[in-house]
Formats: C-alpha cells, structure tokens, sequence
C-alpha cells in the first residue's frame, strides 16, 4: 500500500493565510483612502493657488479685489462662476476680460461635521480673505488639518477657530 500526503491545508495552515490575505486587503484599502485625501488636499490648495492668481490679474487692471460686502460668497456657486472685469459672476457672458473660468468649487466634503465645506471668499476691496478646509496636515504647505486661509502675499496658513478673518 501506498502512503500518500494529504492533499490541501491543515487548518492552521489555512487559518494563516487568510490571516495574511486579510491583511494585505486592509493595507491597501489603507494606503488607498489615504492616497485619496491626500489627492484631494492637493487639488484644494492648487485650486486655491489658481484663483489667488485670477485674483492678482483682476487687482492688476482694477486697482481693487472684487468686492463682496460683509458676507462671504460661496467660489464656484451658481452666483460665482466666473471671474471677470465684473468680478465673481454667474457667467462669463459678455462681461469683458475673463480672468477664471470655470472658477474651482470645492468637490468633495472635507472634514465631517465642518461648517465650511466651500471654498469661501469675502473681501472689502482693499485686500481679501479665502477660506477652505483640507482633511491632513500638508508639510510642504505647512498647514495643519483643519480650516486653511489665504491673503493676499501671504502663505497659506490654518486658523485656530472655524472662520478666516479679512
């Protein structure tokens, strides 16, 4: 008679490669989640970066930033779409120069259970604030999780409380 091997896996065998199995899958899901925020911050502060420079033109033929009174307005909204010699606008229609368009909107969430989930502009003309939120601290920008500002010659920085200050 001959004696042959058991074909298969010994269940400790089997118990620790669905171990190991399992745990390359929680590793990528990982890696992957994380790569997605981390795609996304990017996206906000290049955005950011891009109307700071329509801003910049805009400023350079007016000798003002577009003015929006004590209220912020929302960037990429239906009433600021576009930003031309008009300032923030719904279209580009026949509104002379073109400085942006389409202006960036914010595409994705943020922060759960953060008030500010757009991009947000408010300016008196003079100078400007705009306000977004990113899910990670990015060194490179030296900015912390949480709401991000932006001013006119100054970097981007993170304030302490919900809302950036003109």
């Amino acid at each position: 008679m001959h004696n042959e091997a058991p074909k298969g896996l010994t269940l400790l065998e089997g118990m620790i490669f669905g171990g190991i199995i399992a745990l390359l899958i929680f590793a990528t899901g990982v890696m992957v989640s994380s790569a997605r925020t981390r795609a996304r911050d990017y996206k906000r502060l290049s955005d950011m970066t891009r109307i700071q420079a329509a801003l910049e033109l805009y400023f350079n033929d007016a000798n003002a930033y577009p003015v929006t009174g004590d209220d912020a307005i929302v960037l990429g909204d239906t009433g600021a779409r576009c930003l031309s010699a008009a300032g923030f606008q719904p279209s580009c229609a026949s509104t002379g120069r073109v400085y942006l368009n389409p202006v960036p909107s914010q595409t994705s969430i943020g922060l759960k259970n953060s008030d500010l989930q757009v991009y947000a502009y408010q300016s008196d003309g003079e100078s400007y604030v705009m306000s977004f939120v990113i899910e990670r601290a990015i060194a490179e920008a030296q900015v912390e999780k949480g709401v991000v500002c932006a001013q006119p010659g100054r970097a981007f920085f993170t304030t302490t409380g919900s809302v950036c200050s003109p």
